[in-house]
């Protein structure tokens, strides 16, 4: 999938057409959820981005443990980030982003992604689907 076909997916899910806005809530989501898995599944991730979303994902330290985020506190993340007004903008910006990137992975990347999410934040994971 091209970038741009991706920031459509994002922007439809949220129901608006500024490519740059979701541009940077792709950004905001991609490196809020990059900083909650280890390393080594962050880079297992990324390498089936496009090169443009492997730029937003960016890259962390080599070594560190994950930032322990759990559902509110990575929307509280991807709110200030994004610059979004509310949770409940966070949360949909988050959802719509999660859908669009499970479109892009690979359904095993997309597993082992849930598998090192808390229970609050894999159900988010779980659920977020695009629209039909």
């Amino acid at each position: 999938m091209h970038a741009n076909t991706f920031y459509r997916l994002v922007g439809d899910e949220l129901d608006f057409a500024d490519r740059a806005r979701a541009r940077l809530i792709t950004e905001a989501v991609l490196q809020a959820l990059r900083d909650r898995l280890t390393p080594e599944e962050g880079r297992d991730a990324r390498a089936q981005l496009p090169a443009p979303l492997k730029l937003l994902w960016g890259v962390g330290p080599k070594r560190r443990r994950p930032i322990r985020m759990h559902r509110r506190q990575f929307y509280a993340r991807v709110r200030t980030d994004a610059g979004l007004r509310s949770e409940r903008e966070a949360r949909d910006a988050t959802l719509a982003v999660f859908a669009a990137l499970k479109e892009q992975l690979s359904p095993g990347e997309a597993e082992d992604i849930a598998a090192q999410l808390p229970k609050d934040l894999k159900d988010v994971w779980t659920t977020a689907q695009l629209a039909a």
